[in-house]
């Protein structure tokens, strides 16, 4: 969709929005998770941890952190990586991080860790992006099953990540790592943004999956004073689901995104813009990568917003490959998914802070 008047005066309006909504988070709650970064390291922030933790463990409450699980080796190390970063915020909690299905340690082992480690109840900190199935059932019903076999009390589970401003802000990190790529080039370790598989190019992406160079090889670069990518088309991917609450979060979370990605004049930056879906919801994925190519403009963006590697991530990088190799369009570029990112550890003991009085 071009980006004429009316657009331009969304675009504006959802800049306030995103601005107003930052504002009320950080004035309604007074948790370092739903501070910015600036304030993270600071004494309120080391404050707030230790209160949490003091609680925790006087309590002999533990932490159980459910990834939904992948076959995919570098997927579930990106989870388990999470899981310390959640730790090294709280390193006196009792954290046991598992997998749904797909993966191992599964809810059974995660819940009997924390049992043997002496907690009487526990909270659930589901790692999704939005509230479908996964978080409305299967998650609870299986922690309930095996909490109650051990005697051990669930307190409550924390809401999915949704479109907090946090979340909103990484993705537009991963945005701008590809859009501050000078002269087109790609990663000099991987090559991820042209859709290459960073497993068989990146050394680091196959010792140390959550370590990926991109980010710091950018931070060294010198400031680009104009984007080398012209009119750029931004295709949100998610992965979809049947619930049609979760698939509406899924295309705010992309309105809220492109008044902070349409940041060029009129002659760059993000032209147009669209939401598709693996499953579950229209666009699709092919569907919309056929309108990001008619849309005129110079670039396409693909950006998943995935959590972490998997077959998902593999297919889309496919498809990208296959659309840059048959040529005669736009120039094609695909995004990292969110990762196990530092920022989305404090978002969730962000959320431990904020339910914390429940308990």
């Amino acid at each position: 969709m071009a980006l004429g008047y009316h657009y331009q005066q969304r675009i504006r309006c959802n800049q306030q929005r995103l601005q107003s909504r930052v504002i009320q988070f950080t004035q309604t709650h007074h948790t370092v998770g739903l501070m910015n970064e600036s304030h993270v390291g600071s004494e309120t922030a080391a404050i707030g941890y230790q209160k949490l933790q003091a609680l925790l463990c006087a309590r002999n409450i533990g932490i159980l952190v459910v990834g939904h699980g992948t076959r995919n080796k570098v997927g579930s190390a990106q989870l388990l990586r999470l899981v310390e970063h959640i730790r090294e915020l709280i390193p006196q909690a009792d954290v046991s991080g598992c997998f749904l299905e797909l993966a191992e340690p599964n809810i059974a082992t995660g819940v009997q860790r924390l049992h043997d480690m002496g907690c009487k109840s526990m909270v659930v900190v589901p790692v999704l992006l939005f509230t479908a199935a996964h978080a409305k059932s299967d998650i609870p019903d299986a922690v309930r099953e095996h909490a109650t076999r051990l005697g051990v009390h669930v307190l409550g589970q924390m809401p999915s990540l949704g479109t907090h401003p946090r979340v909103v802000e990484l993705s537009e990190i991963r945005f701008q790592e590809v859009v501050r790529l000078p002269l087109r080039s790609i990663c000099p370790e991987g090559g991820c943004a042209d859709g290459s598989s960073p497993r068989t190019r990146c050394r680091v992406f196959q010792e140390h999956p959550e370590r990926c160079t991109l980010q710091n090889w950018l931070e060294g670069l010198p400031a680009v004073s104009a984007s080398p990518f012209g009119k750029i088309a931004l295709a949100m991917v998610g992965r979809g689901t049947s619930d049609v609450a979760a698939l509406e979060h899924m295309r705010e979370l992309t309105r809220l995104r492109v008044e902070a990605a349409t940041n060029g004049t009129e002659e760059d930056g993000v032209q147009w813009f669209e939401t598709g879906f693996f499953a579950g919801g229209r666009p699709t994925v092919d569907e919309l990568l056929d309108g990001a190519s008619r849309s005129g403009c110079d670039s396409v963006i693909v950006q998943p917003h995935l959590l972490f590697e998997g077959e998902l991530m593999d297919q889309l990088r496919e498809k990208v490959r296959t659309r840059r190799e048959n040529g005669g369009g736009p120039a094609w570029w695909i995004t990292r998914s969110l990762g196990a990112d530092p920022k989305l550890a404090q978002v969730f003991v962000g959320l431990l802070m904020d339910q914390s009085a429940q308990w």
